[in-house]
């Protein structure tokens, strides 16, 4: 099986390459035109030269990060198992590729592969949240749904094992509807459901843990609570991979590095090293500072090589996005995912502040963030009771 791949960043569409899949192995290389362009689209893994490129260590089963990022995780792959399913694939029988194929123009970032499937642009009308969450649950719960075809539309390929859908919302939060680009009055957002598995209270839950990494410095999206009939609200973030009608080039730490989000793969040191080299921009690095100290601060053990990610600018510029996914959660056996001076556990402010050390920031400076981060942290049940949560 091939694809072709096309980069569509910022209004301008580039021929990256070809795909090729001879399992289980899977080649990839540039076209003459895309090298001559300049842009670096995954730097360390598929640097910018005329070879045929393969991933022998089979990390994401022989798929380079870079095009790794475009399928997406937990919920979202399980959509796409099961289509793929209905059109008479086993489980063993599904490849990246077929995957990739599926998803066509509509991954996350930029990236776009052809052919695609005859249903790709296929509209589905209004988005009504509640059901939506209902048939969700189902498909989790192993049931059958009769709006398979929609949940897949809808869900775009965002990430994550949590229900969620990408849909249009309108200026003032009213109305939403299908679309992966933004049209006169409405804007590209992501908007999460709770599994069976979540409390009630999750969607307000990260509605306040956004509103609290703001108040602590940390670069976010805009974020929403959409009302639901059965539950305090949906959570919903307004996707920063689309400016208007633009896409924009977004590539993980996971993705960047080949280290898997399965296990704790990488440490802080290892995510402010590739921050430096890869933005050259100390702001950035603070930018990563703070979601460490965030993180450890606030409890959210899941910070797995994923959730961290980068943008290309205009300007081909590497930047960090704003900060996704910082809701307190336990991680992999209680610990830190990512691990702090050597440590899951335990951490300290002097753990704190001797990672971020090497990287030029004092120990006023990082002792000046925590208190930033300790006090926002302190609104966390004054923003709860404003929404009704006791």
């Amino acid at each position: 099986m091939k694809l072709n791949v096309f980069l569509n960043a910022y209004g301008k569409r580039h021929f990256v390459g070809v795909l090729e899949e001879q399992a289980p192995r899977i080649f990839f290389e540039y076209s003459p035109e895309f090298i001559t362009t300049g842009i670096n689209l995954s730097p360390f893994m598929l640097p910018l030269k005329s070879q045929i490129f393969e991933d022998t260590k089979q990390t994401f089963d022989g798929l380079f990060g870079v095009f790794n990022d475009s399928l997406p995780d937990g919920w979202g792959c399980l959509l796409l198992d099961r289509q793929l399913q209905k059109r008479g694939l086993s489980l063993q029988q599904i490849t990246p590729l077929q995957r990739l194929s599926m998803i066509g123009l509509n991954a996350m970032g930029a990236l776009e592969y052809e052919p695609i499937t005859e249903n790709d642009s296929e509209f589905v009308g209004n988005i009504e949240l509640d059901s939506l969450c209902l048939e969700a649950n189902h498909i989790l719960a192993g049931k059958s749904s009769e709006v398979l075809d929609k949940l897949l539309t809808l869900n775009g390929s965002s990430g994550g094992a949590r229900p969620k859908i990408v849909a249009l919302v309108s200026d003032d939060k009213q109305n939403l509807i299908h679309g992966n680009l933004a049209e006169p009055g409405y804007s590209p957002w992501l908007i999460k459901f709770a599994s069976s598995l979540d409390n009630k209270n999750i969607g307000a839950q990260e509605y306040v843990y956004s509103r609290i990494a703001k108040d602590a410095g940390i670069e976010m999206p805009e974020t929403h609570l959409f009302p639901s009939k059965n539950c305090i609200g949906h959570f919903g973030v307004k996707r920063f991979d689309r400016i208007g009608t633009e896409k924009v080039h977004i590539h993980t730490a996971c993705g960047l590095l080949h280290a898997s989000h399965r296990t704790s793969s990488i440490n802080y040191d290892a995510l402010l090293k590739l921050t430096s080299i890869l933005t050259k921009d100390i702001r950035e690095v603070e930018k990563m500072v703070r979601l460490m100290i965030f993180n450890v601060k606030a409890g959210n053990k899941d910070d797995h090589s994923k959730n961290f990610s980068f943008m290309l600018d205009r300007n081909n510029n590497w930047k960090m996005t704003p900060a996704y996914d910082l809701t307190p959660s336990q991680g992999i056996n209680g610990e830190q995912t990512s691990m702090v001076n050597g440590k899951g556990t335990d951490i300290t402010d002097s753990d704190l502040i001797k990672t971020a050390a090497p990287f030029g920031f004092s120990e006023k400076k990082i002792a000046a963030i925590i208190e930033q981060t300790d006090d926002a942290l302190a609104n966390y049940g004054k923003y709860m009771k404003e929404l009704g949560v006791k």
